[in-house]
């Protein structure tokens, strides 16, 4: 009797399977109207389920579906605003689009007109569609600008398609401007038939870009053929439903998380061409090479240029003398050219940084290769240079910091040799390592940023940070936050929503103070030993430049000499000192900071395509040991209370000069400064 029943529940089970199965193919996948009749949620939820079930879709692709019926007619409008974006690209590489928009709007009909003087860079609209007629569907759109329009065979955005778009470049009328909605200025604005289920949706997005100024006003429209009509027509609120409903997003909205990706931008990044090499996501780890396994390749020599200021003449110093006469210029070879940015060299201008001879430059790399193969007996070969930075110092001879990639020969390995070297003035005076000058490999390196009231960009800052950590595993890397209670961003949260261990933040009330921020964020680091660098908001790291960092700050421990020191030797300008007549010991002290010349961006310009300048005045990112900050005092007193932006940074080099530490300026391909809206800078209240 068991056996009969359980051979009786089995073919049951298996038939009502089977019902199951072609009631769902016929009723719910191929969108057959068999519940018609039927309202609730409750079928759709089954519906939902099945189709799950059933794995003839993955699970996410109906993300959203469930709640479209419930949701509000019309799309989302997203709005960006005053950011000199003009084409559709730009928009895409803007750093924090599509998340965080300027404004959060409802449209209703699928057209939008702007004023000729309208500041409003770009529109992203999306949500869902839903057809009134089963069968072809034809989709045009109209606009003066850049416009394309993307549509989903099903609610699940990531099934996009480009169905039409328009281009001013492209256009095929003879005409010298649009003046208005009309569908025969481009091949490409029209669709093909679509063939579309009345009553079931399908995700829809828009992006239009206004591109550059117009003398008439902006418009954009989007519309649609449907069967049994003969014209187009713009598509109206009963067809339109929103993705979300964002107005209330408060603290969260630079999120955005449950925002659909651009699938415009996927296209605009693969047809790009050239990437910027600097940025590169996955750059070579070749590991660099510790001091300790040639550190007796040169003798070591006191350093300590002739053009760093003594006590003597700080009765001379003036406001900001130290970046007008005490940032001392730099030679490199290669010279960093960055294609896209304004190239000095084809001005015959140049500020601190200049190209060095390339035969100059190998020539000091072969006589540092020789010294290191005599000394280890022929282990090292060199591979390839990567750098070669001289400073000269007129009276004392020429430092240079050599960056090459070697072979181990006893292990058959790669490594990236970085020493600094120093070649005394005179002749046959022997290449020696400059006191002082040996680079932490694993400084603590503590970024900071300080903000109020610009809680996208914070964020941004925060997602830079994660991306570094990840291409880098650098456990050394630190984040620190100060923030004046930004009404648009919980920091505690935005920190909580990503993989970053090494963080903290400062909340207070009160007015933006830069200096003052800056001040109580660096004392918040214990350690004296690590690095504190100063961020300026609206920028893009690349991973290069944590270590970029560490290379270009230095610091030493006092020594004495040994009485019994006689070997050295007397120039007229100059004494050097070999390794065996110091003694180490003694308190540690910077030799360093580092100001690193950045990109300014222009309009439309990204760290990706870059389209911009050499910043030399800008000295906003600034790094240094915490001991020196704790030596010098940091900000003037002036300044320890400003509550407005401006000279901050150049009285942080001014401290610098006059605390003895030698300033280190280089060109960085690796920041980028977007151009930007001022809306919500300064904002105090």
């Amino acid at each position: 009797m068991k056996v009969k029943t359980l051979k009786s529940t089995i073919a049951f089970g298996s038939v009502l399977f089977v019902v199951i199965f072609i009631a769902t193919e016929l009723c719910l996948l191929r969108r057959y109207d068999c519940f018609a009749g039927v309202r609730g949620r409750n079928i759709k939820d089954i519906s939902s389920s099945f189709q799950r079930l059933l794995f003839q879709e993955p699970f996410d692709l109906f993300e959203n579906h469930e709640n479209i019926g419930d949701s509000s007619s019309g799309l989302n409008q997203h709005v960006w605003d005053k950011n000199c974006l003009k084409t559709i690209e730009s928009l895409c590489n803007f750093p924090v689009f599509p998340n965080a928009p300027d404004k959060r709007q409802v449209i209703h009909r699928t057209e939008i007109t702007e004023q000729k003087y309208s500041t409003t860079d770009a529109h992203r609209i999306f949500g869902f569609i839903q057809p009134h007629f089963t069968g072809d569907h034809q989709f045009a759109v109209a606009s003066n600008g850049y416009a394309d329009v993307w549509l989903s065979e099903s609610a699940n955005w990531r099934t996009a398609k480009e169905i039409a778009y328009l281009k001013p470049f492209e256009r095929i009328t003879t005409s010298a401007a649009v003046t208005g909605p009309t569908f025969n200025v481009s091949r490409k604005q029209i669709s093909s038939k679509i063939h579309l289920k009345a009553k079931s949706k399908y995700y829809i997005e828009i992006l239009y870009v206004q591109g550059i100024k117009s003398k008439r006003e902006y418009f954009l429209r989007v519309s649609w053929n449907q069967p049994q009509e003969s014209n187009f027509v713009v598509i109206e609120s009963g067809s339109l439903f929103l993705f979300t409903n964002d107005s209330e997003a408060g603290k969260h909205k630079m999120y955005d998380s449950e925002l659909p990706n651009t699938k415009s931008c996927f296209k605009e990044r693969a047809y790009q061409g050239y990437k910027n090499k600097h940025m590169n996501t996955n750059p070579v780890k070749i590991p660099f090479l510790e001091h300790t396994a040639v550190s007796k390749a040169l003798p070591l020599c006191e350093y300590r240029p002739s053009y760093l200021l003594d006590a003597a003449a700080l009765k001379s110093f003036r406001k900001y003398h130290g970046v007008f006469r005490h940032v001392k210029r730099t030679h490199t070879f290669p010279f960093p050219f960055v294609k896209g940015v304004d190239s000095e060299c084809e001005k015959q201008s140049y500020f601190t940084q200049f190209p060095l001879d390339e035969e100059e430059a190998w020539s000091a790399v072969e006589e540092y290769m020789d010294s290191l193969k005599k000394s280890y007996f022929e282990r090292y070969s060199l591979h390839s240079v990567t750098r070669v930075v001289k400073k000269e110092d007129k009276r004392k001879g020429a430092r240079y910091f050599i960056e090459a990639i070697i072979t181990d020969l006893l292990s058959g390995k790669k490594y990236n040799l970085a020493e600094y070297v120093f070649q005394p003035k005179g002749n046959n005076l022997p290449m020696c390592y400059p006191q002082g000058m040996q680079w932490n490999k694993t400084a603590d390196v503590y970024l900071i940023l300080t903000a109020k009231n610009l809680g996208r960009w914070v964020h941004h800052f925060i997602k830079n940070m994660e991306k570094i950590a990840q291409e880098t595993n650098d456990e050394h890397l630190h984040v620190i936050i100060y923030d004046f209670d930004s009404g648009d961003i919980d920091i505690k949260d935005a920190f909580q929503r990503t993989i970053l261990k090494n963080y903290h933040y400062i909340t207070k009330p009160g007015n933006y103070s830069r200096a003052r921020s800056f001040k109580e964020a660096i004392e918040s680091v214990k350690n004296p030993d690590s690095i504190v660098v100063t961020i300026d908001m609206h920028l893009d790291i690349g991973s290069q430049f944590i270590n970029e960092i560490r290379k270009d700050i230095t610091r030493f421990s006092y020594v004495m000499m040994s009485p019994s020191c006689a070997c050295f030797y007397v120039n007229q300008v100059r004494r050097v000192f070999y390794s065996k007549c110091f003694i180490r010991g003694g308190e540690a002290k910077g030799k360093t900071i580092y100001a690193p010349e950045i990109v300014f961006l222009k309009c439309g310009g990204s760290s990706s395509k870059p389209k911009g300048a050499w910043y030399h005045d800008s000295y906003g990112t600034i790094a240094m040991y915490k001991q020196d900050w704790n030596d010098w005092g940091g900000f003037s007193p002036g300044f320890r209370q400003k509550t407005t932006w401006g000279g901050e940074d150049w009285d942080l080099i001014d401290n610098a000069v006059k605390g003895g530490l030698e300033i280190e300026r280089n060109r960085s391909p690796w920041v980028y400064h977007y151009y930007h809206s001022k809306a919500g800078m300064w904002n105090n209240i």
